[in-house]
């Protein structure tokens, strides 16, 4: 048999071995429809850096911003709340919106939830801060699937990298 044919028969007993055994090509879930963290009408600058940790998030800023409306950008159920002190996220909150998908909101001055709770699209859930390792007030947002950073979507639309962007609420 010449070697065309052999690779040709290989490669069709690889698929069907893939296909028969449903080996991993899982699709991933859709993304719930996300909207910016904040009350709606304001206007924010969102600014992303390459040498961001992680480069998929983004911050939120505006001129006084400390103690601002944190609100749930998609429904969903509280599974973290935590406090690192002057360290990395400081306050943040971590929302499950099912399907792997998940929300961060980070640098914290308070929050307004329970582990384990029920949140609206919209809702207050905590305030802009500059807890943690952060050199002012601002928001620090993340949009993840299956813990993994993704690049963040707003009403269906991709946010603007790397640099800022105003965007309203």
């Amino acid at each position: 048999m010449n070697r065309y044919k052999m690779l040709l028969i290989g490669g069709m007993f690889l698929i069907s071995l893939v296909v028969m055994l449903d080996l991993p090509f899982e699709k991933a879930a859709a993304s719930p429809v996300f909207q910016i963290p904040f009350p709606p009408g304001q206007v924010w600058i969102g600014q992303t850096r390459m040498n961001h940790n992680p480069q998929n998030a983004v911050d939120l800023n505006r001129l006084y911003d400390e103690g601002d409306e944190v609100t749930a950008s998609a429904p969903g159920k509280v599974v973290k709340i935590r406090n690192l002190g002057n360290r990395s996220y400081g306050r943040y909150i971590v929302i499950s919106h099912g399907g792997r998908w998940e929300t961060l909101y980070a640098h914290l001055s308070s929050v307004q939830v329970k582990l384990g709770q029920q949140v609206k699209r919209g809702e207050k859930i905590g305030a802009v801060g500059s807890s943690g390792a952060s050199t002012g007030a601002h928001l620090h947002y993340e949009q993840r699937y299956n813990g993994k950073a993704q690049q963040i979507r707003w009403r269906g639309h991709s946010i603007f990298y790397w640099g800022s962007k105003t965007y309203q609420s």
